[in-house]
């Protein structure tokens, strides 16, 4: 099944030895950024070069991949797997004293029988026969931060966040983790904000990866976390940013580790960006796997009354405590199949689950 991210973009009109089956509909997509995006780029001279700033070009370039993704995700949902007459413009705006740039990108969504072609798309970062001082300056600044945070000398100032965000500095986020990891164990109530900060600077630096690579990413510090605690946090990335991927899902709940599969139990409340007919199916079998997974973990008996000789059915936690059935054991607040109050219950998975289902088959 092809993703959004797999549809073919060509600037042309046809598609040369690439039937068009069908042409489904013209698309379009704006993205609008005010000037003050862009107003610390020429507060500062050292960050020009023969009067081009690096920022800026990293910016419109990212502005500019931003507006062709959003125009993916349009022909996508119309059904299409490819682009045809791609324009790309960007326009200054103004009104009440403010200005803002616009990037519009237009295209026709078309159906093209041949998927095995591949096709360049346009894309402002070219190769160049020649290196710039400025890339070479840029990879140098990239390597000194990759290697302060293997070294655990790294300060997160803003004009570093800055830096790894807009390139993509991947290498450090196990390093950047453990930071905010410190952090929350250290910070008290009255510091949250300065916490929240670090959290959603994470979060815009987790958005600039590659699909694929921010998935895996932070499933895989969702698997390797060791702290319970902080293993929620990390899950909450995956709901701000909408990175439900069955796949590593199933891979966590297969773990030998009921705390962790607990987390791939809660992580299943989170969305992705789309559903096709292939979730359907995945969402089904997930809901009859969950239901495979999760038997109880106490025991059914029964015990005689103090003012009656009738017996009556009772059950007994895993810390050997006798509890009244339907109820959570008095002694560790767990149910019959582990999950506490605070814990999302694999049963309430399966109901939301069930209930995704429906909504998506209206659409689909």
């Amino acid at each position: 099944m092809i993703k959004h991210k797999d549809i073919l973009v060509s600037t042309a009109s046809t598609l040369e030895g690439v039937k068009i089956v069908s042409h489904l509909s013209p698309i379009s997509t704006h993205i609008v950024a005010g000037t003050n995006l862009f107003s610390d780029i020429f507060a500062s001279f050292s960050d020009v070069f023969g009067g081009r700033s690096s920022t800026y070009q990293r910016q419109i370039s990212s502005l500019y991949e931003q507006a062709i993704d959003e125009l993916r995700i349009k022909a996508f949902e119309l059904g299409a797997n490819g682009i045809i007459g791609l324009k790309v413009d960007m326009d200054e705006i103004s009104g009440k004293g403010k200005s803002m740039f616009m990037i519009t990108a237009i295209g026709s969504a078309v159906i093209v029988e041949n998927l095995n072609i591949k096709l360049s798309i346009p894309s402002i970062k070219t190769k160049l026969e020649n290196v710039s001082v400025e890339n070479i300056n840029l990879e140098k600044k990239r390597n000194q931060i990759i290697a302060d945070g293997k070294a655990g000398k790294l300060i997160l100032e803003d004009r570093i966040w800055e830096f790894i965000t807009d390139n993509q500095v991947y290498e450090i986020l196990e390093n950047i983790i453990g930071l905010l990891r410190k952090l929350s164990k250290s910070l008290q109530d009255s510091d949250k904000v300065l916490y929240n900060k670090y959290y959603e600077n994470l979060l815009n630096y987790i958005s600039c990866f590659p699909e694929e690579q921010r998935v895996q990413l932070v499933y895989n510090s969702i698997i390797n976390e060791k702290d319970e605690d902080f293993g929620l946090e990390l899950c909450k990335i995956v709901g701000k940013l909408n990175l439900l991927d069955f796949r590593y899902i199933l891979q966590i709940l297969e773990l030998d580790d009921f705390k962790k599969q607990k987390l791939a139990v809660r992580l299943l409340c989170y969305d992705k960006p789309f559903y096709n007919k292939e979730d359907l199916v995945e969402i089904n079998s997930m809901i009859d796997f969950l239901k495979l997974k999760f038997p109880e973990r106490g025991e059914h008996s029964t015990k005689k009354g103090v003012f009656s000789s009738k017996e009556k059915d009772v059950w007994i936690c895993e810390c050997k405590t006798t509890n009244e059935i339907g109820s959570t054991c008095k002694n560790c607040f767990k149910d019959i199949y582990g999950f506490t109050n605070n814990d999302i219950k694999f049963k309430d998975v399966i109901f939301l689950l069930e209930e995704k289902i429906r909504l998506i088959s209206v659409f689909i």
